[in-house]
């Protein structure tokens, strides 16, 4: 989750160090809406949100295809904004940073697949899916209290989830 606000606002970092744009608070905070926004928008397309070992399936709509950054840069394109290549991206990175982190993967083409991508699962570089597979998997090893066991324990996941939440909060601080 923090790991998106960090990545979006990277790339606006990144994005305004290239093309020599002003880095301000408010840059790099809209950096880090547009790399988490997949988030809310398919929560909102769900119609729910949920915390427990089913919380994958806010995963399972258009939100977090590759398609969705390309409709936002057309979009943006259309109306000329400069900084439409980097929302863009900010948002791209979402899913792949979904595909390889906690859960069961992405829909990462959705509609045009309904195949879920995960990506270093028990040993495979990269596992696809279809929806009763991930579902199984979720239900066998899901995990009911993973906000807890992640974010409130000592683990490996939760330390880097915490570490781009301060590095995410530095970099906004220091410009």
């Amino acid at each position: 989750m923090f790991i998106h606000l960090l990545a979006g606002s990277l790339v606006f970092f990144i994005f305004g160090k290239a093309f020599d744009l002003e880095i301000t608070r408010t840059f790099l905070v809209a950096g880090a809406f547009w790399g988490i926004v997949p988030d809310p928008i398919s929560y909102v397309l769900s119609w729910a949100v949920k915390f427990n070992k089913w919380a994958h399936t806010h995963r399972d709509n258009f939100s977090h295809s590759v398609f969705m950054p390309i409709i936002v840069l057309v979009l943006a394109i259309i109306l000329d904004s400069k900084t439409a290549i980097a929302a863009s991206i900010a948002m791209l990175t979402h899913p792949f940073l979904d595909l390889s982190g906690i859960g069961w993967g992405v829909k990462l083409f959705y509609p045009l697949s309904k195949k879920t991508y995960k990506m270093f699962y028990n040993g495979r570089i990269l596992t696809v899916w279809n929806q009763e597979e991930v579902d199984a998997e979720a239900g066998k090893f899901g995990d009911d209290d993973w906000v807890k066991n992640i974010y409130f324990k000592p683990n490996i996941v939760g330390a880097s989830e915490w570490l781009s939440l301060a590095g995410f909060l530095l970099l906004v601080a220091v410009h």
